[in-house]
């Protein structure tokens, strides 16, 4: 699922440049749909915020709390002694948005998620309208032993 996603965002990267919002084609991919989150990078003075714009149902689904038009700082309680997993949600997101490099994991998560399953596997791909400027993060996420995965 993961290799579909990577070959996907590889093939509309340009040589020039990062990929924009414009140059996604979801119907191009629609098996991968269910996995999908698209969030809006707001940079501001002090930090970076992530605000969730699309999220497939699978990932819906898993998550433990609300996603939709919220910020992904807030969907995680970080104020509460963050978790590692939690921290991770958006600095690993932060990395994406101020290198315009994709980041890949697998492993294990200390996040309750709604359902049981061994790993999970995401990739976080940077989308820039300009090229340069990272404004939307796309990601894929897959929950390996989990139902319907």
């Amino acid at each position: 699922m993961l290799r579909d996603f990577l070959t996907y965002m590889r093939a509309i990267h340009p040589a020039d440049r990062l990929p924009a919002r414009s140059d996604f084609d979801p119907m191009a991919i629609p098996h991968l749909l269910s996995h999908l989150v698209l969030v809006q990078v707001e940079r501001g003075v002090d930090s970076t915020r992530f605000l969730v714009r699309v999220a497939g149902e699978m990932v819906l689904r898993a998550a433990p709390v609300p996603l939709m038009n919220r910020y992904i700082d807030t969907s995680v309680n970080l104020h509460k002694t963050p978790d590692e997993s939690e921290a991770r949600i958006v600095s690993v997101r932060r990395q994406v948005a101020d290198t315009g490099v994709t980041r890949h994991f697998y492993g294990k998560v200390n996040i309750p998620f709604r359902f049981n399953f061994a790993d999970m596997e995401y990739a976080h791909c940077p989308l820039a309208d300009d090229g340069e400027t990272v404004d939307r993060v796309l990601s894929a996420f897959y929950y390996h032993g989990a139902p319907d995965s």
